[in-house]
C-alpha cells in the first residue's frame, strides 16, 4: 500500500515541477533544469528534474518533463531498511488563450510514468494528469502562477494545486520558485529556464 501511495505522489510531484516550469513570458518554447524537495506520504524527498516545452503553434505546445527523487533519510518497512528512490516521467499537450493582455488560461493533458525502487524491489505506475490554471505577467520581469491538476494512476486518483513564481534576469533567462501539494505529498520547487 505505501509503494501506490508513493507512486501517486511521485506523479503528482512531477505534475507541479512541470506546471510550475510550463508557464513563459509570451513563450511556449522552452527548456530547463530544477531541483525538487518535499514529502511524499510523511516521507522527505529531494531531487532534480529537466524538463521542456515546443509550441506547436499560437494556442498548441508539446511539453515534456523528467524527474529523479531520493528519500531523504532511509524508511524502515518490516525488517527492510533503505533509501527510497522514484523516476518518472510525462509527456503532454497544453493549450493556452489569453485571457487579457497580461493574463493567460492554460490547460494541459499528460502521460506520467514513475518507478519507485525500495530494498531492491521496483514497483512501477502510470496514468494520467489533467492540468488547468493561469499565469500572469504583472511586468516585464516577474511571472505568477496557479493551477488546479488531476492525476488518475492506475486505480487511484489525486487532486491539488500549484502556485508559482518567476523572475526574469535577462529576457531569455528566468528563475523559478514553486509549490504544490495534493493529499499525499507537497513539494517546493527551484529552477531556471531558458526560452529558446
Amino acid at each position: 500500500m505505501f509503494k501506490k501511495a508513493l507512486i501517486i505522489g511521485a506523479i503528482s510531484s512531477i505534475a507541479s515541477f512541470s506546471l510550475s516550469a510550463d508557464e513563459a513570458a509570451l513563450s511556449y518554447t522552452h527548456a530547463g533544469i530544477g531541483y525538487a524537495t518535499g514529502d511524499i506520504d510523511d516521507i522527505d524527498f529531494s531531487g532534480f528534474g529537466i524538463y521542456g516545452s515546443k509550441a506547436i503553434n499560437d494556442s498548441f505546445f508539446l511539453e515534456a518533463s523528467y524527474l529523479s527523487i531520493e528519500s531523504d533519510d532511509q524508511f524502515t518497512d518490516g525488517l527492510v531498511t533503505d533509501d527510497i528512490e522514484a523516476t518518472g516521467f510525462n509527456i503532454g499537450v497544453g493549450f493556452h488563450t489569453p485571457i487579457n493582455s497580461t493574463v493567460d488560461f492554460v490547460s494541459t493533458l499528460s502521460y506520467s510514468d514513475v518507478d519507485v525502487e525500495f530494498a531492491g524491489d521496483s514497483e512501477d505506475g502510470n496514468g494520467y494528469i489533467v492540468a488547468a490554471g493561469v499565469r500572469a505577467l504583472p511586468s516585464d520581469v516577474l511571472e505568477l502562477s496557479a493551477f488546479i491538476d488531476y492525476a488518475d494512476i492506475e486505480d487511484s486518483s489525486e487532486t491539488g494545486y500549484s502556485l508559482g513564481a518567476r523572475y526574469f534576469t535577462t529576457p531569455d533567462i528566468s528563475v523559478g520558485v514553486g509549490y504544490g501539494s495534493s493529499d499525499d505529498f507537497d513539494a517546493l520547487t527551484f529552477d531556471v529556464r531558458f526560452d529558446l
